[in-house]
């Protein structure tokens, strides 16, 4: 595999994408473009089904390049998702919004750290004039599009064979094609199946190059970088758990955090920044996470594709690691649902350093919201537990909403060989009526009896 070096996973923190070349012969591009070309005119668009309509993008697929900045970016035994999709913009197609793609079949919470990818592969040169794929470098960390337009937007022309691997949250368009030829790009998607422990890329220098960024989210991306090597930001020098001595810690007022009249990228950088404040910054993030849960309610169910759990301070809670478990377990035992299902979701995020919550998480799996269950489905796959399988079999086939089924059947994957126990329900969730759960779970079945 072709791994990415530290610089070029540095300049994917800050901006989310990098460009590979698939270098097949232009005779392989050709033949995908003329087969696309094909089925789209006479049977339509493939949607799912691109990939077994053209089969040799296999070949691409597990192209070094490919699966090198793949690996780096998502870790070594990463699983492509069962959606795809093949985009024509024909001539003179006016250009798309700029956009984040919703999660298939689900409402995630968007993460800073990277456990989703794309990969958008031209089979054809595309020039400026046709149309081609747009993004907006360094917007991924955020939700608003009048902050991601602030950005100056890259267009991803290139040869045939072109392959650019993007955050899953980065913002990203069609542009217009000017000219009369069809543009084709096929996207596929990637997800992360074990929290990093090293890193996945050929590393030679572990510390963060500040030339390699900007001033405007330094502490987000060096905490992402660390996230990725392995390690956790440590929230002082002895245990978080100890320090609370049973009470809640009080917040200094100079640590407070108001968000009012904060831009997107200072709310990121002062909730990143409490998560470097020890106990009292835990302290502050846990009040404001308490406060913006329920303020923000309304705003995040009536947002499309969002997760009630889409909550600034929750980055600074993720960033401190093991140390805010503590805090995020008393939020978990919460009389609101919007509070236990925020404390399940950065839970999730935390990952591995969150183990002592599992049997919390296990018990959030029978909570009466649809979205505390949801989320702590999600983090006990993150956080890789045996412990959780039988509950998260019974929730694959007994739950009543698809995107907790979803869920369950994508962390029973992520646990593979561990969750063999849960075989039995797999294979009936192989006749679930909704595909992403079918599909899920035919990807755990495969990972618990990989060789």
């Amino acid at each position: 595999m072709k791994l990415l070096n530290d610089s070029q996973m540095q300049e994917f923190i800050v901006n989310g994408y990098v460009k590979v070349n698939a270098a097949f012969t232009p005779a392989f591009h050709e033949s995908v473009r003329a087969q696309a070309e094909e089925i789209f005119s006479t049977t339509g668009n493939p949607g799912n089904d691109i990939l077994p309509a053209i089969p040799q993008l296999a070949d691409l697929l597990t192209h070094p390049a490919v699966t090198g900045a793949l690996t780096s970016i998502l870790g070594p035994g990463y699983a492509m998702h069962p959606h795809r999709h093949c985009h024509l913009t024909p001539p003179r197609q006016e250009g798309q919004r700029h956009h984040q793609d919703s999660y298939e079949d689900d409402q995630n919470v968007r993460h800073h750290r990277t456990r989703w990818a794309m990969a958008f592969y031209y089979p054809q040169d595309v020039n400026v004039e046709m149309g081609p794929t747009s993004v907006l470098p360094a917007s991924q960390y955020y939700t608003s599009r009048d902050q991601a337009e602030k950005r100056e937007e890259v267009l991803l022309s290139g040869d045939a064979g072109a392959v650019t691997i993007v955050h899953y949250d980065l913002w990203h368009r069609a542009a217009t094609n000017h000219t009369d030829r069809n543009r084709y790009m096929i996207k596929f998607l990637f997800c992360r199946m074990a929290e990093p422990t090293a890193p996945g890329w050929h590393s030679t220098n572990p510390s963060w190059s500040e030339s390699a960024a900007g001033e405007e989210l330094p502490r987000l991306w060096r905490s992402v970088w660390n996230w990725y090597l392995g390690n956790e930001l440590s929230c002082g020098s002895q245990d978080a758990a100890s320090q609370m001595n049973g009470s809640a810690v009080r917040t200094d007022d100079a640590l407070r955090v108001e968000s009012r009249g904060l831009s997107e990228p200072e709310q990121m950088e002062d909730v990143y920044r409490l998560a470097s404040q020890g106990p009292k910054g835990s302290a502050a993030l846990t009040e404001r996470l308490s406060r913006e849960a329920l303020e923000l309610l309304d705003h995040n169910q009536a947002a499309q594709h969002t997760n009630p759990s889409q909550l600034f301070s929750g980055y600074g809670l993720s960033a401190q690691g093991a140390a805010a478990v503590p805090y995020l377990l008393e939020l978990l035992r919460s009389e609101d649902w919007p509070l236990r299902a925020a404390a399940a979701d950065i839970l999730g995020d935390v990952g591995r350093p969150a183990g002592n919550a599992v049997p919390f998480l296990v018990d959030s799996l029978a909570d009466d919201s649809e979205w505390v269950r949801r989320n702590a489905a999600e983090a006990l796959g993150n956080i890789g537990s045996a412990e959780s399988v039988p509950q998260l079999a019974r929730l694959l086939v007994k739950d009543s909403c698809h995107f907790v089924r979803h869920n369950a059947a994508l962390s029973l994957a992520k646990i593979g060989r561990d969750a063999d126990a849960a075989s039995s329900s797999l294979q009936k969730a192989l006749d679930d009526t909704n595909l992403y759960v079918r599909e899920n779970a035919r990807l755990a079945l495969a990972r618990i009896h990989m060789e």
